[in-house]
């Protein structure tokens, strides 16, 4: 027979708060604990799921099913932002060393296929040159323009 259980009741993990233990045992013998996130909603979570430790490898329960998806969705998001204020940036810093290089009104467009999308644009000029060489502007859809034949390539 199993060992009685730590009482985690009160314990916060993340945006659970342990409510009371639950009759159902994991094959390993640990106890499940009933948790309430601070949405309201109530889940039922293993205890060796609860923990505090970041750095462990075992996935941590933090959150119900609902804002444990809403807590992914912004973790995405995020780290979407950050790509793409850093490609931002290091296209403005190639644009810079080719001004005089280039047709102006390349240096005009957008910096990334996301920043066209915003402005409602097909076009973006990001300074790199594609695989084949060429340095000319791309469509949102993929492709080097110069590659397309449509324009000359600087």
């Amino acid at each position: 027979m199993p060992s009685s259980p730590r009482n985690r009741t009160g314990e916060q993990y993340g945006q659970l708060t342990v409510v009371r233990p639950s009759e159902r045992r994991t094959k390993a013998g640990n106890a499940y604990w009933w948790c309430r996130c601070s949405c309201g909603k109530e889940r039922e979570v293993p205890s060796d799921k609860l923990s505090h430790n970041t750095l462990r490898r075992k996935p941590v329960v933090t959150a119900c099913e609902t804002c444990a998806k809403e807590l992914q969705i912004e973790g995405v998001y995020s780290k979407n932002d950050r790509e793409e204020k850093q490609r931002r940036h290091d296209a403005e810093m190639r644009r810079e060393s080719l001004q005089g290089t280039v047709p102006d009104r390349w240096l005009k467009l957008p910096l990334s296929d996301a920043h066209a999308r915003e402005q409602m644009m097909t076009q973006y000029f990001h300074g790199k040159r594609c695989k084949y060489g060429h340095l000319a502007p791309y469509r949102i859809n993929g492709g080097c323009l110069a590659c397309a034949g449509q324009i000359p390539s600087a």
